[in-house]
């Protein structure tokens, strides 16, 4: 009996199979083990880099002559505070602050903020800086919090798909603000959509059904957002009952980007997501179309009254003009990434400049802020309203967000169930450099800086003022901000693990001189 490749559209999930699976028609009804055959995937581990790190790590700072001394500025020190900052994600999961295990991190308006800023109050102090404080603020009264308490993904068992084909929990889902299924519970039949574009969702009917949207970023989720979330809403307009979205990146990690899907809406990680994909490209070769099902269940609450806790460390200059740096605590999951690596260069700022030695010819302001992620409490802009004075005088804010994690692009390595690996180089993921003046002088800072201390900032110049910079806008100065766009942003994959000590480092020193350069800088030439 002759051997034919299936006349069918391969969806990119499952593009490994479609390559090298030949299709006998005469077997197309034969299913003698569970699931089609195909492995389960890997159970959710927290805590857990979901890439290879590899045996080769980071290329060693480089310590320009003349800096040996700044022992303060090492990566190893960084990499205490990086840890200890983590540490307060930990304990969020143990003592289940956000009302279960499935979801933990850094989060203003819960006991993990507070002692963040706590903690980071205790730094600025033990660096020498006398003029500490911790600034109270309240939620907006219309702003509330969104957040899932408990939630399941399952695939509902299916002797169809062999005998013995039992439910399958997806551990990695994530429930998507402001996701809410009326009675708890909702089961429907499951449609794979591709990456759901008009032309794909033309020859499908997605009424009544589960709809799965295939996303692949470009870097992290942030990018996707303005495709991906508009399609998830049209599925839902055309009648779909949910959405999830199979997130193809590293290993099986949970990823908590994108909202507002219209809708109940999941994020499935990667291998998880491979598995389910394989299931459905399977069940299409052998005619069981819409014959497996899903049951999505979630719990939600909604915090408003929250407080956020700012920290304002200054060092007084010869000048009572100010240049701010700021970092902000809080995170989701481990938060290594955004922004533990940036708390753990603004205290190594603290500890390099509150030594009297370093004394600089403008005021330098420290803020660990607060509110990045929890909707009404921005602390940048509070920061702006609740210090008047060190704003008039500020000649440039700099916002520090994730700054050093490690580059991972995929490996030649596939997994037994067909997901290829990610694997970490030698070197960091590329930074953004946005400076909103676009001030040739700050620029060439950043050229300097990639030749004096190996920064990898990306190649072009950008005005982007993203994160925190956002809520720095009020002040009316210019802003500078570092930001990567690397795979494991916002996702519990962002551990210690995902970060290269010797690119804290990097930065750490690349600031500390960034700084002394700005300070001794005419405003002619900082703002132009």
């Amino acid at each position: 009996m002759a051997w034919i490749r299936p006349i069918r559209y391969c969806m990119p999930v499952a593009v490994a199979v479609c390559l090298t699976t030949a299709f006998n028609p005469a077997l197309a009804q034969t299913v003698e083990s569970p699931w089609y055959d195909i492995p389960l995937p890997p159970t959710f581990e927290a805590h857990n880099l979901p890439a290879i790190a590899g045996t080769r790590g980071p290329a060693p700072a480089v310590v320009p002559e003349g800096e040996e001394q700044y022992v303060e500025l090492a990566g190893q020190r960084l990499l205490q505070d990086l840890r200890a900052i983590i540490e307060f994600s930990h304990q969020s999961r143990q003592q289940q602050e956000l009302g279960g295990n499935q979801m933990w991190g850094r989060v203003s308006g819960f006991p993990s903020g507070k002692a963040s800023a706590d903690w980071a109050a205790q730094q600025f102090r033990d660096a020498g800086i006398d003029q500490v404080e911790t600034q109270t603020f309240t939620q907006n009264q219309d702003a509330s919090l969104w957040l899932p308490v408990q939630w399941e993904v399952r695939l509902i068992g299916n002797n169809i798909a062999g005998a013995g084909s039992k439910d399958v929990v997806l551990t990695t889902a994530v429930a998507l603000a402001p996701s809410q299924i009326p009675d708890g519970t909702l089961e429907a039949p499951l449609i794979y959509v591709g990456t759901a574009r008009p032309a794909e969702l033309a020859h499908m009917d997605v009424s009544g059904k589960i709809a799965i949207q295939h996303i692949t970023p470009q870097a992290h989720l942030v990018f996707e957002r303005s495709a991906a979330v508009p399609r998830a809403q049209d599925l839902m307009a055309r009648g779909a009952v949910a959405v999830l979205n199979i997130i193809d990146q590293p290993g099986n990690e949970m990823a908590r980007d994108l909202a507002n899907c219209g809708g109940p809406c999941f994020n499935i990680g990667g291998r998880d997501g491979v598995f389910l994909g394989n299931v459905m490209d399977a069940a299409a070769t052998r005619g069981h179309d819409g014959q497996l099902s899903a049951r999505l269940s979630l719990q939600t609450s909604e915090h408003s009254g929250l407080t956020g806790y700012n920290v304002v460390a200054v060092v007084p200059g010869a000048s009572e003009e100010s240049i701010v740096v700021n970092a902000h605590l809080d995170a989701w999951y481990d938060g290594a990434g955004d922004n533990g690596d940036g708390v753990a260069v603004l205290m190594a700022l603290a500890r390099h400049f509150g030594q009297r030695q370093v004394e600089l010819e403008r005021t330098l302001v420290l803020i660990a802020s607060a509110g990045h992620h929890t909707t009404g409490l921005n602390g940048p802009r509070n920061a702006v309203s609740m210090n008047p004075d060190l704003f008039d005088n500020s000649v440039l804010i700099f916002n520090l967000e994730h700054v050093a994690q490690r580059n991972f692009s995929p490996a030649r390595s596939v997994l037994p169930d067909g997901y290829r690996e990610f694997i970490a180089d030698s070197g960091e993921a590329p930074i953004v450099a946005g400076i909103t003046n676009s001030s040739p002088f700050l620029q060439d800072l950043f050229n300097e800086g990639v030749q004096r201390y190996g920064t990898n900032f990306v190649s072009g110049n950008s005005t982007m003022a993203s994160g925190e910079g956002g809520g720095y806008r009020d002040a009316g100065k210019p802003i500078v901000t570092t930001m990567q766009a690397p795979p494991l942003y916002h996702t519990s994959g962002e551990v210690a693990e995902a970060i290269s000590v010797p690119g804290m480092e990097r930065m750490a020193r690349f600031m500390a001189w960034f700084i002394k350069q700005v300070a001794r800088a005419p405003n002619s030439e900082i703002n132009p």
